[in-house]
C-alpha cells in the first residue's frame, strides 16, 4: 500500500507539471467510485492531491509577492 501511495504522489506531481488542475484527480472519476474501502480510496485521493500541491508550490504558484509588485520568478520543468 505504501508504494501505491508514493506512486500516486508522483503521479499528482507529474499531472501538475503537465498543467492539470486539482479537479483532474484520477481518484475522483465516477468509474472509480464507489470503492468498498473508503479509507484506501481517500488515502489514494489525498496522496495524488499532496503530490500535485508539492509540485504547485515548487512551481511558485503559491508564492505571491507581499508588496503588491509583480512576481519576477519563472519556472520551467520538463517531465
Amino acid at each position: 500500500m505504501f508504494e501505491n501511495l508514493l506512486e500516486m504522489q508522483e503521479r499528482g506531481a507529474r499531472d501538475r507539471a503537465r498543467g492539470r488542475s486539482l479537479a483532474d484527480n484520477p481518484m475522483s472519476k465516477p468509474d472509480i467510485l464507489p470503492i468498498s474501502d473508503f479509507q484506501e480510496w481517500y488515502s489514494m485521493f489525498d496522496a495524488w492531491r499532496f503530490g500535485w500541491s508539492i509540485e504547485d508550490a515548487m512551481a511558485g504558484h503559491i508564492n505571491m509577492p507581499r508588496d503588491g509588485g509583480t512576481l519576477a520568478q519563472t519556472y520551467t520543468r520538463t517531465v
